[in-house]
Order: C-alpha cells, then structure tokens, then sequence
C-alpha cells in the first residue's frame, strides 16, 4: 500500500469537537486506500509521497515556517470545510513566487484517491532521475549543443551526474564462457547473420559485462558510453552492450550524449517502456512524418532483429530491429537546465529499410508537427518508446516545472 507523510496545518481557532469530526471523516476514505503516516515538521518518514493537509483557513503563516523543509513540488491536501480550501490557494500561489511548483489535490473522494496515486508515481519518477548518471569517456564531439549545465540540473531534478574514465569499459576482462554464452544467445534469436560472425559476437559482447562492472562500482542509475572512442580502441561497436543493458533496466545511452540518457531514463521509470535512442534521419513535411534511425536498440522494443555491423565503421556488430506497427511517442528532454521538452503521440507506419542510414530504421507519422524538427528541436537525438504516453508525460513534465515546447500547426 503507499505510504503517505501527512503533515497536518490549522489554525486552533474552530470548534474542537466539530473540527476533529469533520478531520476523521474526511481522512477514513484515504486511510481505506493509503497507508497515512501521521507527521511533524522535520519528521523523516520513510513514505512514497509527503502531503501538507491544508486543515482550515489561518495555517498560512504555520506553511511559510515549515516550507524549507518540505519535499518539492509541494503537494497540498484540501477537504473543503473550515476554509481549507482558500487557504490552499493561498498557500499554493505563495509556493510559485517562490519559484517551485505546488499542487492541491480537493474534490470527488474518487478523484483525489487516483491523483495520490498518479503523484506517488511521479515522486517515485524523481527519486530515480535524482540518482547517479555516468558519463563513461566524455561527451562525443559534435555534441554541441547537448552540453548541461550540472548545477542547474541537480536544482531542478536532483540528478548527479559522475565522469569515468572509458578504460574502465575498454580494459575489463570479461569471463570467455560468459562471452560465448552471450554470443550464442544473441545468434538464436537473431532473424539473421549480415556481415557478422560468432567472433565478431564474442567481441562485442565482452562490453556486457564490461558495463554492468561500472554500473556496480559507481552505484549508477544510468549512464551514457563514449561508443565511438571504444571502437577506435577496441575495433568493435558497443550496441550490442548497450541493448542487451537497456533490455535489463540498466539504461545506457550512445555518444556521450547526456539530455539523451536523462531523457531515457526519465521515460523507463515513469512509462515502464524501454526507449530507442535515434537520429531524425529524414522529415516528410508533406506527410507529417520522420524516420528515426540507430545502430542499437533494445530488443523488448521490437518485434524481430537482425545482426549487421556498425553502419559508419563497418565495424562491429549492430542492430537492425523491426518495431511493429502501432501507436508510440517520441519525446526529448533538453536544454542546459533539462528543463525543456518535446513529446508527441505517433503511429509507426510499415517501411523497408533504406540505404545510407542506421541499421534500425522506424518510419513514423507524428501528431504534432514535424516542422518542431527544423525550427526548435531540443538538438539531434530523440526518443521513441511503444504506445501512447503523452498525457501521462505532460502531466509529469508540468508537475515538475518543466517547459513544453511547441510549434504551432
């Protein structure tokens, strides 16, 4: 059951009796559906979710003392009697002129239990994006404009981000037998063998393990691979690795990319969906449609893959997946702060791969325009995961604080 801290504000000036009555009605129906965890300012209750229950009218300056030490955003509870309700509202525009987010939860019974819930899950979201990204190698060099600025990010999400050194990738040594057991696996499921050979496997799938040593030794919650330095030293791609990764909840991004992998991350926790991380290859304006392309993608996200090597260097081995028709989203976090975003809903449409690009090519016909692409994209890599999220995203984005961006049609 989630748990939730109650911190409880009024005045002391109503009707004792009436007062506790109205309190204990109204909170029977929540405590029917969430653990309430009675607290104190300055409490630390282990609880999935801090609520302030705005009592009566008068608390406002009793919010003011307490507000430091409060979880952000601010989530505010009001039943309605003994004017908690204005109060909230109060309260609730004081908390944005400081400059944070507040919320008020009041109505239907019903209503007020599915919107504890929802936030319980978005606070869960920010745990996750609140703990450690690693940044193994540095940030590929054309990256130009995917540069974050670390202490405005860590104000606004929470969110450590940690150097390592890409020799700890390239000079582990990974176990053979595990290698080969790794190799053959993917071979099985393989739909086909393109250019590649079970050593050219073997190779690549020494990164596997190579990257699940980092992700124990830092404590990382994601991180992003410098790919393109690992095969000028190791003379194989690191797509392999990162799917099979990504297919395991251990989100890892390519080129060093960080809005990227924030973003991946960010989509795993609050969709459950595993995201394919990919260039916009091709805009039909025309249609309203994309073709995002990548040489890795994890293999949950698609129905049938083949093996191929890495489309630039001809080295390696690299993914050429085939996503099933159906409803998607494509979405993007960026900015120096993380506090810009784009999302859209999208059907992907049927296609046969093309020549000169990516090996896992997805043809998509977006809802929002696709003009967003040439005239205020959030830099190159964007974000695809399966079904429809938009609203779930939008409700997470602007509980957050963050800024949507829009182009009109």
């Amino acid at each position: 059951m989630i748990k939730i801290a109650l911190l409880r504000l009024d005045s002391g000036r109503h009707d004792k009796v009436r007062f506790e009555k109205d309190r204990r009605e109204f909170l029977a129906l929540l405590s029917e559906e969430f653990t309430l965890l009675e607290t104190h300012p300055g409490d630390q209750a282990e609880a999935d979710l801090q609520v302030v229950f705005v009592a009566s009218g008068g608390s406002e300056q009793k919010f003011v003392q307490i507000y430091p030490a409060l979880a952000k955003p601010v989530i505010l509870l009001a039943d309605g009697k003994h004017n908690s309700l204005p109060a909230a509202l109060e309260i609730s525009s004081w908390v944005r002129q400081q400059g944070e987010a507040a919320e008020i939860v009041h109505g239907d019974g019903s209503l007020m239990v599915g919107r504890l819930r929802r936030l319980a899950d978005f606070q869960r979201t920010r745990r996750a994006l609140a703990g450690r990204i690693g940044i193994i190698g540095e940030p590929s060099d054309w990256l130009i404009a995917s540069i974050v600025d670390r202490a405005a990010v860590k104000a606004l999400w929470g969110t450590e981000f940690i150097d390592i050194a890409l020799d700890e990738v390239s000079g582990h040594m990974a176990d053979e037998a595990e290698v080969a057991t790794l190799a053959r696996e993917w071979i099985g499921q393989a739909k086909k063998l393109d250019g590649v050979d079970e050593a050219a496997l073997q190779a690549a799938a020494c990164l596997v393990p190579a990257l699940k040593a980092v992700y124990a030794r830092h404590d990382l919650r994601a991180a992003t691979l410098r790919c393109f330095s690992l095969i000028e030293r190791l003379q194989t791609s690191g797509c392999l690795a990162l799917s099979r990764l990504n297919d395991e909840g251990m989100i890892c991004g390519c080129e060093g990319d960080v809005p990227a992998v924030f973003s991946m991350l960010l989509l795993f926790v609050l969709t459950g969906e595993i995201p394919f991380m990919a260039n916009p290859a091709t805009i039909d304006r025309k249609h309203n449609q994309l073709i995002l392309a990548h040489c890795t993608v994890p293999r949950r996200a698609v129905s049938t893959y083949r093996l191929q090597t890495h489309f630039e260097t001809g080295l390696g081995v690299a993914l050429s997946g085939d996503f099933p028709p159906g409803p998607a989203t494509v979405f993007k976090v960026g900015n120096p702060d993380l506090g810009s975003y784009f999302v859209s809903a999208a059907d992907v449409l049927p296609g046969r791969p093309e020549p000169g690009l990516c090996r896992t090519q997805v043809r998509l016909r977006l809802q929002e325009p696709v003009e967003y692409f040439l005239k205020a994209p959030l830099a190159n890599h964007h974000l695809l995961i399966r079904g429809d999220h938009v609203n779930l995203i939008n409700d997470f984005m602007s509980y957050s604080g963050a800024n949507k961006v829009v182009i009109g049609k």
